[in-house]
């Protein structure tokens, strides 16, 4: 199955660990390259060619704050940073800081290797008041990535669908599919287009888009219904035959929740959202 917001990553069995090591530019005593070194040694394995930056430790200023990180590698070749953008967010997921650093002092980082650095964020790089930043609080570090993008999706229907749905309905659904925001590449997002309320339960209408350079095939979709009071009405792990969707295109699928399932006594459908969970 996969993610409905993030491209999926490679599982592998097997974690490789990193090395530790410090720039030649650092000053470090030994207390001090211990401290990092047990906090390396707390990181979870990395997965093969990926990047990851862990924070360890954050230090208020009057002007804003230093955050000290350790990058680690597991590409098959060395890692030469050239410009980042970090986001520094609380422990409750809540942005406090976006910044972009030039790392031509980091130097290159061989493979499986991990090192520290150094990163100040002035006041003006905040996205929270000064006064929200706790020196030494605990906090996470990401990269954000410029994503590629893909704006245009092609309508794939299957012979049903083309046979029962009119011209009009066609171009409709096309309107539909074309207003739909830019998709990263590499993902797969599931959208909603209509609720149907009928006596036994109510059917809704997705489409769902491919933006990898490849076709995909879904053999399964586990959804949740909420109602206006996002209450979740229902949960349901719909089996899917075969379906394929060809890259760069948007299919649509229309799925049953029967009243047998509901968790909820009249529900309210004025308002309604769908979220995917996973298997």
């Amino acid at each position: 199955m996969f993610k409905s917001n993030n491209a999926p990553q490679p599982k592998s069995a097997n974690t490789l660990k990193t090395t530790l090591e410090f720039s030649d530019l650092w000053n470090l005593n030994e207390k001090e390259r211990y401290a990092f070194q047990a906090a390396h040694n707390k990181l979870k394995g990395l997965i093969p060619n990926q990047i990851s930056i862990h924070g360890v430790k954050l230090h208020k200023t009057n002007d804003g704050f230093i955050m000290t990180a350790i990058i680690r590698q597991s590409l098959q070749k060395n890692l030469a940073l050239a410009d980042i953008r970090l986001i520094v967010r609380d422990t409750d997921g809540k942005d406090i800081a976006k910044k972009d650093f030039n790392m031509e002092y980091y130097g290159e980082l061989a493979s499986l290797r991990a090192r520290p650095w150094m990163f100040e964020f002035d006041n003006e790089f905040l996205l929270v008041s000064h006064d929200e930043i706790m020196d030494q609080m605990e906090f996470e570090v990401v990269f954000e990535y410029e994503q590629e993008s893909i704006s245009h999706f092609s309508l794939q229907l299957d012979e049903k669908w083309s046979q029962e749905l009119t011209d009009e309905q066609k171009d409709s659904l096309k309107k539909t599919l074309d207003s739909l925001n830019p998709l990263a590449v590499n993902d797969i997002s599931i959208s909603t287009i209509n609720l149907t309320e009928q006596e036994n339960g109510v059917t809704i209408d997705f489409l769902i888009r491919n933006s990898f350079n490849k076709g995909v095939t879904l053999n399964n979709i586990p959804l949740q219904l909420f109602d206006a009071a996002e209450d979740m009405v229902a949960q349901y792990d719909f089996l899917l035959e075969q379906f394929d969707i060809s890259p760069n295109y948007g299919r649509p699928v229309s799925l049953f929740f029967p009243k047998e399932i509901f968790k909820k006594e009249n529900p309210d459908w004025t308002k309604w959202k769908i979220e995917t969970t996973s298997n």
